[in-house]
């Protein structure tokens, strides 16, 4: 009855699905497949497109499995047991494994709005499979995709995308400057690259520039060479990602990842120091989970990728004769790029849609 189903709900349903801000793979196993539990047959059609499928994009085509007969059912490793799925006890994202939470640090918000398999932050029904090897404590996705501080100017020998390698089809009245996903461009690589086919680089734009800390480097996307550049002509390459719109003014720098495969959890910390929320990526109206903000603390404070701060609003002075006011919890976040000029770090739970500039933030949790 359930194949009956979930064919049924292939044959009504278009063959490709445009990602929007918001989904993830378990909910578009549900929606085209009947079963969210089928995720990973999205993901075993779409490697070339999601290389971890806890991170989609808004604006990725993902290609959906095709018609004619009901979906295979994802095949376990050999030895592998299968747990019947049960919900999992409510908790803070990202708080599996680690050990109580402080009564006087007090992390448990009550609105968490946290995204399934295949976005950002997904915990739910991950695999099911015992002796799973654990996941990262901070995703690829997160780190390529986070903005970051660095010297003013930004990073030193970086490359530059030169121009659009499309031809297009119809008689435009001006040359393209802005490209998405899938298009071709040409490139001029970082200072000592070779840029070998398969060569992949992170394309970014400079942002603005936080006094006392440095200038924001915002990563636009990915760029993978698809032809090696000569001594008199140059790269070409595919647009393989793109977290927000590129363009011909953007330039280029190698992938760094250091520090993503760490499986280690953060430990509790009472009464971390403090510091203040000193810019929100993207100006939203109301920042919320999966926003990333930079911190006013560095890599020179001991702050390391993983650790975990609380932002909040102090406790205001109490008035003699008057009870005191406790501090508000706004939201939790997760660092996720800790530079020797600034942190960043993405939000992970909320409890108050209010997440500004000049908000306070403590550690309350560190990496062993």
């Amino acid at each position: 009855m359930l194949a009956a189903q979930s064919l049924a709900a292939q044959e009504a349903q278009p063959r490709t699905h445009t990602v929007k801000r918001g989904d993830t793979l378990w909910d578009l196993a549900q929606q085209y497949l009947g079963d969210a539990f089928l995720w990973p047959e999205i993901y075993r059609l779409n490697r070339d497109v999601v290389e971890d499928p806890h991170w989609i994009y808004p604006g990725e085509v993902l290609r959906l499995p095709g018609e004619g007969g009901p979906p295979t059912v994802a095949q376990l490793p050999a030895g592998a047991e299968v747990q019947q799925p049960t919900a999992p006890a409510p908790q803070a994202p990202g708080a599996a494994g680690l050990p109580p939470v402080n009564p006087l640090e007090p992390t448990v918000f009550g609105k968490v709005q946290t995204t399934g398999i295949g976005g950002v932050g997904a915990t739910a029904f991950d695999a099911n499979v015992i002796n799973a090897a654990p996941p990262p404590t901070v995703r690829a996705g997160e780190v390529i995709a986070a903005p970051y501080v660095d010297r003013e100017g930004g990073p030193r020998g970086f490359g530059r995308i030169l121009k659009s390698g499309d031809i297009a089809g119809v008689a435009e009245a001006s040359e393209r400057f802005r490209f998405q996903a899938y298009d071709r461009i040409f490139i001029l690589p970082p200072v000592g690259e070779i840029a070998p086919e398969g060569q992949r680089y992170v394309a970014y734009k400079l942002g603005p520039i936080i006094e006392g800390q440095g200038q924001v480097i915002i990563p636009t996307g990915i760029v993978e060479v698809i032809r090696a550049a000569r001594s008199d002509t140059a790269a070409v390459a595919n647009v393989v990602k793109a977290f927000a719109e590129l363009s011909a003014t953007d330039r280029l720098m190698p992938i760094d990842t250091v520090g993503v495969s760490t499986t280690s959890r953060p430990q509790r910390v009472v009464r971390g120091p403090s510091t203040k929320v000193m810019w929100v990526y993207g100006e939203p109206v109301l920042a919320s989970v999966q926003n990333f903000v930079v911190l006013g603390v560095s890599s020179q404070q001991g702050v390391r990728m993983g650790d975990e701060f609380v932002i909040y609003l102090p406790a205001p002075k109490r008035e003699e004769g008057q009870l005191a006011d406790p501090e508000i919890l706004i939201s939790k976040a997760q660092v996720v790029r800790a530079t020797p000029f600034g942190v960043t770090a993405v939000i992970v739970g909320q409890e108050q849609p209010a997440i500004k500039e000049g908000m306070s933030a403590r550690v309350t949790a560190r990496m062993p």
